[in-house]
């Protein structure tokens, strides 16, 4: 799959990098856009924004009542949270305690912002990303890839007030929770996949790493649109390669490769997905001209890999319909 992918994303580079438009028909210098402002968040995670360590929040949260941007954000877009004290390891979560992160990386900033803009045709969604970077991972010979994922879902409420964090546990590979690869390999869903880590899910499907929601629960949800659409470029030793999967009870990869494109140039990361409207596959989203997404953005940035990446709260995307970024269609 990986080859092929290569393959794939490397022409997709050519086709969208066209100077002054990128995608063909998109002229991204009139596209609507907005700046984005991502986070590093620590631990932090589903369990921790529904606890007492989040106080207030947790309260709403429990409830399904604000959104994360209704208390964090301004109206100016200014987070409202200590992305440099979490970054840095010296902020602690208000009953337990625990560090928000305790293995801090020096230097590591707490914030970062990204460009994002939108457009439409009458066959695809485009979204495109630009933030700026070092470039460690583009660079040649380059241990470790830079990413950026957007997590995209139309139907599921808890998805639409708090993006990506309905699908971040502490018992995720690499959490202060985490089971042990010994304990993971020996469950049969795990073990069958001859796999010992434990990736994204979403809280309805799973409530806990080894406890799946019951099967008329899944299939009520799943029918609801509670399956988030995952789409992914990583930017490697000058190479782009594209991934497209999903978010339910689990966080799988699809063979075929993703339809998106990554470049770095002058201090900055751009990377381009196109989103195919109506699909055939099962596991992406239909979209039409009217529908609003919800779109949950991580960057790993620097060379970071795992959980310590950047977040973004949840943002919408319309397609000719209002929403934080209202995308025209392209003529």
């Amino acid at each position: 799959m990986r080859t092929n992918a290569v393959a794939i994303a490397i022409l997709l580079m050519v086709v969208f990098l066209v100077p002054g438009n990128g995608v063909a028909g998109v002229d991204w210098t009139r596209a609507a856009g907005m700046d984005v402002t991502l986070f590093y968040p620590g631990v932090a995670s589903w369990e921790f924004l529904n606890s007492d360590d989040h106080r207030l929040g947790g309260r709403e949260i429990k409830q399904m009542r604000k959104d994360c941007r209704h208390c964090h954000l301004g109206k100016g877009g200014e987070l409202d949270l200590k992305a440099d004290e979490i970054a840095a390891g010296s902020v602690k979560m208000k009953r337990s305690h625990n560090p928000f992160e305790p293995e801090p990386l020096p230097g590591k900033k707490g914030l970062l912002s990204a460009d994002v803009q939108a457009a439409y045709d009458n066959e695809y969604l485009y979204i495109r990303v630009e933030w700026d970077s070092k470039g460690a991972g583009w660079s040649k010979g380059a241990k470790k890839p830079d990413r950026v994922s957007l997590q995209i879902n139309k139907a599921e409420p808890a998805f639409r007030k708090y993006g990506c964090f309905i699908t971040c546990h502490n018992d995720l590979n690499t959490m202060p929770e985490s089971p042990s690869k010994k304990e993971v390999s020996a469950n049969s869903y795990y073990g069958g996949q001859q796999r010992d880590d434990v990736r994204l899910y979403a809280f309805y499907a799973r409530s806990a790493w080894d406890q799946r929601r019951p099967e008329g629960e899944l299939s009520k949800k799943l029918k609801e649109g509670g399956r988030i659409d995952l789409v992914s470029v990583e930017l490697e030793n000058g190479a782009a390669t594209a991934f497209d999967g999903w978010v339910f009870d689990d966080r799988r990869w699809e063979d075929k490769a993703g339809e998106a494109s990554g470049v770095y140039t002058k201090g900055k990361y751009a990377a381009e997905f196109k989103l195919k409207l109506k699909t055939k596959d099962q596991f992406d989203l239909d979209l039409a001209e009217g529908d609003v997404v919800s779109i949950g953005m991580a960057v790993h940035d620097d060379g970071a890999s795992k959980r310590k990446h950047y977040v973004s709260f949840p943002f919408t995307v319309g397609l000719g319909a209002p929403a934080d970024i209202k995308a025209e269609k392209a003529r």
